[in-house]
């Protein structure tokens, strides 16, 4: 059943299409998203450039756990659960970033292949249960993808600014001060 709802909502699109532009045929791609997505040059720039991020961060949490295996001290063992947590988080935030560059690009070649090449619709190869060769454009994808240039550069964290001193422009009021057992406060 979750194969063939797929299908009667590509074919009703497909009618749908069809009948409203009243175009004798609908012009279809089809692209395995899964390999044009990692099968490029883009794809592994991406992962180089995440493996060159986490060197430091790897020997840094190697270091904290062989300096825990040595000597099993709070110290050493809360360094290097601060080191794996560095790495993680780092690591995590890096790469859904970097995914996050990657899939605007892929989503844009994709848009700019459609509207080159006539296209009506590109779908999924994971949502159709059979097709024509003649409507596969991966390898056109992969091509396409491989042209794409992306700065995987981290942007530099913004600096926390210094507030500049403020001008006093009213008497400071002075603190209530405690009275000895017994008194009252004065101001």
């Amino acid at each position: 059943m979750k194969r063939i709802l797929p299908l009667f909502l590509v074919a009703a699109l497909v009618l749908g299409l069809s009948a409203c532009n009243q175009e004798p045929s609908v012009k279809i791609g089809v692209v395995d998203e899964a390999a044009a997505f990692k099968d490029n040059k883009l794809a592994t720039e991406a992962m180089a450039h995440l493996q060159e991020m986490g060197k430091p961060l790897q020997a840094k949490a190697e270091a904290a756990y062989k300096a825990m295996q040595a000597e099993q001290t709070e110290e050493n063992v809360a360094a290097y659960k601060l080191a794996m947590g560095e790495l993680q988080n780092t690591m995590t935030a890096e790469q859904q970033r970097v995914v996050g560059l990657v899939d605007a690009k892929f989503n844009e070649v994709l848009d700019n292949y459609r509207k080159e090449k006539g296209l009506t619709l590109i779908l999924s190869r994971q949502a159709i249960i059979s097709s024509s060769e003649s409507v596969d454009i991966t390898k056109d994808i992969v091509a396409a993808m491989d042209k794409v240039q992306v700065d995987f550069t981290r942007p530099e964290a913004p600096q926390a600014e210094t507030p500049a001193p403020e001008a006093a422009t009213a008497p400071a009021e002075e603190p209530a001060k405690t009275a000895p057992e017994g008194g009252e406060a004065t101001k």
